[in-house]
C-alpha cells in the first residue's frame, strides 16, 4: 500500500511539473500572431503547443526519477 501511495504522489508531483513546463516551452517558442490578434487556428495551436510541453515534462519527470532510482540503486550496492 506504500508503494502505491508513492507511485501516486509522484504521478500528481510529474503534473504539477508538467505545467510550468508546458508553459516554458510555449515561452520560448515566441510564437506571434499573424494579424494584430489570434485567430482561433492560431489559438488552437498555441493549446497544442502547450500540451505537446506538458507531455515532455511529464514524461522527463518520470525520466529523471528513473535515472535518481537507478543511480541510488547503484549506490547502495557499492556500498553493501
Amino acid at each position: 500500500m506504500k508503494t502505491v501511495a508513492r507511485e501516486l504522489v509522484w504521478f500528481f508531483v510529474a503534473v504539477l511539473l508538467a505545467v510550468p513546463v508546458g508553459y516554458l516551452f510555449g515561452s520560448l517558442l515566441e510564437l506571434k500572431p499573424e494579424g494584430r490578434s489570434a485567430t482561433p487556428i492560431e489559438d488552437v495551436f498555441e493549446m497544442e503547443l502547450f500540451i505537446i510541453g506538458a507531455v515532455i515534462g511529464f514524461i522527463l519527470t518520470y525520466v529523471m526519477r528513473i535515472l535518481m532510482w537507478a543511480i541510488n540503486k547503484h549506490l547502495v550496492n557499492k556500498e553493501s
